[in-house]
């Protein structure tokens, strides 16, 4: 069962078939790092972003005690 060597391996359907496959799950990926893991454009909002997700806004505080 040998291959003679005139024969390239994108001759078989198979190697083709998977070719394809591998490339789309690829770009699917990159797509989804690409959602959901790029960096900001400002700088700013980097950090802005994170804070305000952990910490929540901001909030002015009062106070609740009578002199």
């Amino acid at each position: 069962m040998s291959v003679p060597a005139t024969d390239s391996i994108w001759a078989n359907p198979l190697v083709r078939h998977l070719a394809v496959v591998l490339i789309a799950k690829v770009l699917l990926l990159v797509l989804l790092w690409w959602l959901f893991f790029r960096m900001p454009d400002d700088q700013a909002s980097r950090f802005t972003d994170i804070h305000t997700h952990i910490a929540g806004p901001a909030v002015k505080a009062i106070s609740h005690l009578t002199d």
